[in-house]
């Protein structure tokens, strides 16, 4: 098991779009999915086409064909290829991940917030800092596998994709990701986990207040699609 820079956080925040989904995770259901899912999915925000590659490109999507040249010129890939996905050699395998929001000092997280309920939903859940460690810990027993976590970086470097980096036009998610195991890239296949006591481990919040250095401060409740404002 590793981490990186998880102190940093106060807490982390995970969106739900669906109540069901919310109270299936605070009864002990914890989804785990494959990046794949994330390639193929398309909706704003959560899917991402480039999600642990350096390019995905499926037919069904739509788009210019990628090309890659042999020698002397002529196409490697064939007419009848219906999709290619090009990884960096370093990561042969994907891995199961579930994404969380970081809630930092300095982080500017109030800033994505409405973004964030607009895109994943207005039912959520908080994790404190103080046990991310107890939560990967139940997810390895209970998935039997390897597990780490940290923050996701963000670069406008192609070549950087990877499990640990997204492009920069999502730094406003302020990702914090879990990993169960491994998967092959293709994997679509979702990872259910039954965590025993979830619940203790989470905080009981149902309504949040930010105050951002200006003074503007901002209040969100679960369930609730709005985001009250309030100025100096």
């Amino acid at each position: 098991m590793c981490s990186n820079n998880s102190q940093r956080a106060f807490a982390l925040i995970k969106f739900f779009s669906k109540k069901d989904h919310y109270l299936n995770f605070i009864s002990g259901t914890s989804l785990f999915r494959p990046p794949h899912y994330y390639r193929t999915c398309e909706d704003i925000g959560r899917g991402d086409r480039n999600e642990s590659c350096l390019l995905y490109w499926n037919i069904k999507f739509g788009g210019n064909k990628p090309k890659f040249l042999k020698p002397d010129g002529t196409d490697l890939i064939g007419h009848k290829v219906e999709s290619v996905l090009v990884y960096p050699a370093s990561e042969p395998h994907d891995a199961w991940m579930q994404s969380w929001a970081v809630i930092g000092s300095h982080n500017d997280f109030e800033h994505s917030l409405e973004q964030m309920q607009q895109e994943f939903g207005c039912y959520f859940v908080l994790l404190p800092a103080s046990k991310i460690k107890h939560y990967a810990r139940l997810v390895e027993k209970t998935a039997k596998a390897q597990v780490s976590y940290g923050l996701v970086s963000y670069s406008n470097n192609p070549m950087g994709r990877s499990l640990t980096m997204k492009d920069s036009r999502y730094n406003y998610q302020k990702e914090f990701r879990f990993f169960a195991g491994q998967c092959s890239k293709g994997e679509l296949q979702d990872k259910p986990l039954e965590l025993p006591n979830l619940n203790s481990l989470l905080l009981e919040g149902q309504s949040l207040k930010f105050t951002s250095p200006n003074g503007i401060i901002k209040y969100c409740s679960a369930g609730y699609n709005s985001t009250v404002i309030v100025k100096p």
